[in-house]
Parts: C-alpha cells; sequence; structure tokens
C-alpha cells in the first residue's frame, strides 16, 4: 500500500513537471525591442523601444517596403511600468530577450543610472550581452528615431559601431552591463561609459524617415565620440578622444588603432597599432604608493610623410620608436590630468591596483586622505617595436621631392642664363 502512495506521489510530480511553459507567448505576439533609451520626464521616467517590424526586414521584403523598425514611448513612476505601458500603444508585448543597444539621456545619466541597471538586471527575459551608451547633449528617445544607412536596424548598427571601434580605434570601449554593474558596485574604481552623439539636421532626419539613409549624405549620422566620466552612478562629463585614448592605454584596452608621430625636420608619420599590452604594479616608495604603467607596443608604418626619413635606416627606425613612447606617453599623462583636474575621479582603477596589492596601505589611505587619486605618485613607460614598414620599402616621396628640387633649380638657372644673354 505505501509502494503504491509513493508512487503514485512520483507520478503526480512528474506530471505537474511536464506541464509545459505556463508563461509562454508564441512569436506573433511578441514585439522583439533590439533598442531601448531611458530620459526622465519630469520626476518620472520616459521609456522608448526600438521595435523590428518582421515583414520589414523579410528577406522577400523590398528596399522601398519602409522603415524596418518601429519606437513607442511611455511615461511612468518606474521603468518597468513604462515598458509594460507600451502596449497601450504597441499591438504586441515589448520583448526585451533581443536587446543590442541601452541608451541613457544625459540629463537622465546626471541623476544616477542606478535605477535604470537596477531595472534591466531584475528583467528575468534579459541578456547582459547587450551594451550601454550615453546620450551626449540629447535624449535617448531622440537617438533612437534617427534611421542609419547600410544597416536596416539602428540599434543593430550602433552595437556593431561600438564593436569594430573597440577593436580598431581605441577611444572608443565598449561596456556590457556585467561590466558597469561591476564597476558601480566596487568603491575602488569609478565608471566610464561611451559617448553616442548625433551630428546634423535631426530633425529633417526624422521628417524623411528612412528616405533620409538613400542620400550619399544623410542629414544626420550618429557617432561615438569620447567617454563619460562617472562617480559612483551620476555622470559628471565627458572627456576627448585623445584622453579617451589615453584610458583606453592606461586600462589595457587597446587591441589596435592609428597615430601619428611627428618628424625631426618637418612631417609627421602614421603607425598601426597591431598589439598593445599595459602591465600595471604598485611600487613602495619612501612609504607612499607609486604607480608605474608600462606599455608594449608592436607597431607597423602605415604612412610616411617626413621629408628626411629612410626607412631602410635602423637610426630612423629607432627614431620613430622612440617618437611612439613619448606621443604614447604623453597621451596616458595628459588623461590622468586631465580626469583629476577636471573630475577627480579614478576612472583608472588605481586605487584598486593599490587595493588588492596593498590593501593594509590603501586602508590607511583612505583613512588619511579624502581623495587618494589626487595625490598619487605615477611612472609612464612606453616601449613601441615597429615590426613592419608595409608594402613599400623606401617612400617615393623622397626621391619625388628630389627630382622635383633637381627640375626647379634647373628652371632657375636656365632663367638666369637667359636673363644674362638678353
Amino acid at each position: 500500500m505505501k509502494q503504491t502512495i509513493h508512487l503514485f506521489f512520483v507520478w503526480g510530480l512528474i506530471a505537474l513537471l511536464l506541464g509545459g511553459c505556463w508563461d509562454r507567448k508564441e512569436l506573433n505576439e511578441l514585439g522583439i525591442a533590439i533598442g531601448i533609451g531611458i530620459d526622465m520626464e519630469g520626476d518620472q521616467y520616459q521609456v522608448t523601444a526600438q521595435v523590428v517590424i518582421p515583414s520589414a526586414v523579410a528577406s522577400k521584403s523590398s528596399p522601398s517596403a519602409g522603415s524596418p523598425v518601429v519606437t513607442y514611448e511611455a511615461t511612468a513612476p518606474t521603468i518597468q511600468e513604462a515598458i509594460q505601458k507600451m502596449t497601450a500603444t504597441s499591438p504586441r508585448s515589448i520583448y526585451l530577450s533581443h536587446i543590442r543597444m541601452l541608451i541613457l539621456g544625459e540629463e537622465y545619466a546626471r541623476k544616477g543610472i542606478a535605477d535604470a541597471i537596477e531595472a534591466m538586471m531584475r528583467e528575468p527575459f534579459t541578456r547582459s550581452d547587450f551594451y550601454i551608451a550615453i546620450a551626449k547633449n540629447n535624449k535617448a528617445s531622440t537617438m533612437l528615431k534617427i534611421p542609419t544607412p547600410l544597416e536596416k536596424l539602428p540599434a543593430n548598427k550602433l552595437f556593431a559601431s561600438l564593436d569594430t571601434l573597440t577593436k580598431t580605434w581605441a577611444p572608443a570601449n565598449k561596456v556590457t552591463m556585467d561590466q558597469l554593474l561591476s564597476n558601480l558596485v566596487n568603491p575602488d574604481i569609478q565608471s566610464t561609459l561611451p559617448a553616442l552623439e548625433a551630428v546634423g539636421d535631426i530633425e529633417s532626419s526624422n521628417e524623411k524617415g528612412m528616405d533620409a539613409t538613400k542620400s550619399i549624405s544623410p542629414g544626420t549620422i550618429l557617432r561615438f565620440s569620447g567617454i563619460g566620466v562617472f562617480k559612483k552612478d551620476r555622470l559628471l562629463g565627458w572627456i576627448n578622444d585623445q584622453d579617451s585614448k589615453g584610458f583606453s592605454y592606461i586600462r589595457d584596452k587597446v587591441e589596435s588603432t592609428t597615430g601619428h608621430t611627428d618628424c625631426q625636420g618637418g612631417g609627421n608619420i602614421a603607425l598601426l597599432t597591431l598589439s598593445s599590452d599595459t602591465q600595471k604594479k604598485v611600487i613602495i616608495r619612501d612609504g607612499e604608493p607609486v604607480i608605474s604603467i608600462s606599455v608594449t607596443n608592436d607597431s607597423t608604418v602605415r604612412e610616411v610623410n617626413c621629408k628626411h626619413m629612410k626607412l631602410s635606416s635602423m637610426a630612423d627606425i629607432k627614431e620613430i620608436e622612440a617618437a611612439s613612447n613619448e606621443k604614447i606617453v604623453e597621451i596616458m599623462k595628459h588623461s590622468v590630468e586631465t580626469v583629476r583636474h577636471e573630475f577627480k575621479s579614478d576612472i583608472f582603477g588605481f586605487g584598486q591596483l593599490i587595493h588588492q596589492s596593498k590593501p593594509e596601505l590603501w586602508k590607511k589611505l583612505k583613512e588619511e586622505k579624502e581623495n587618494p587619486f589626487m595625490d598619487l605618485q605615477i611612472e609612464y613607460k612606453a616601449k613601441t617595436t615597429v615590426k613592419k614598414i608595409g608594402s613599400l620599402f623606401e617612400s617615393f616621396l623622397l626621391e619625388y621631392k628630389a627630382k622635383t628640387t633637381v627640375k626647379k633649380i634647373g628652371s632657375l638657372f636656365e632663367s638666369f642664363q637667359k636673363e644674362m644673354k638678353e
């Protein structure tokens, strides 16, 4: 009898497990959001969702089928309420599992972004691999309404652009939800987010819709420019591309980038970074911590505009390497001093480095100083190695300029002789 009761109990549990997905939703009931924007409207949250129109992105749809996305907006006391409230205008429930970009308006970011991170992380259907950016000098809702060329889906375009920029152009760095959350809960490092900027006539682009992307020169473009500096969860301000590149070098976030150095005697030379590695350590000197930053950089020559430079000369190669070392150190130093002077926010993680290697010393520093970051001694080093010089061994410009100079001298001499005869 007992065995029979146990058997019924087990089968009952199995039956419960085989009940299926109680909260399932069919695909034709969902509005798939690929971009979410969060702004403040008074004391309430204004949430904008960029939703895919399936028929417009189908492979057989014609190029003139219209916009492939539509935006919905709602305002409510909480972010999740605003998202659910969109069903008042959307025929489908907004589905957040495929978000590619989360854009935060500047006004909202300056008040604190912790609420947005909390809401997005708590949402069970949201993954954490999307990228986050700040709408510089603008609202997030505005950014999500600007059509983009090349990519049908604007949020996908922003995701791809940020991904490519991180790999090829050091001033821009992608930030995921996990990375941002890790920085926000760590008191020894401050956060940064990429700055998204709209350039051009925004109103005209919005009026034209997808027609604006059919022009050779679109009326408005979206671009990532510099990074936003935070203190805890509040945006303080912006640093430009050059200082952002210095930040990337210090944080070891440079995969590849292109820069230039000046040549002695005039002109400049462009170098492509093939690989970069940054090592940081804490050195104790006279009882005080010193941050040692060392960058190892492998580069290739991409462009030569120098008046006197022979790439076949090892002395000239060493000169290029030395100039590159000076430039990298200068960029890093300027970045740190800019952030110190304007924001007093340790976005470089120096405090975290000291805490990890010398916890007792860091505890003492925090007790003695309100902001230890402001007085830290920092030493910078860079070692550049030119691995390649491109497909041209020597610059043809030297020979070209030399021939041009000879022709000019010959022409002047002929003119002089003619005048003498006359």
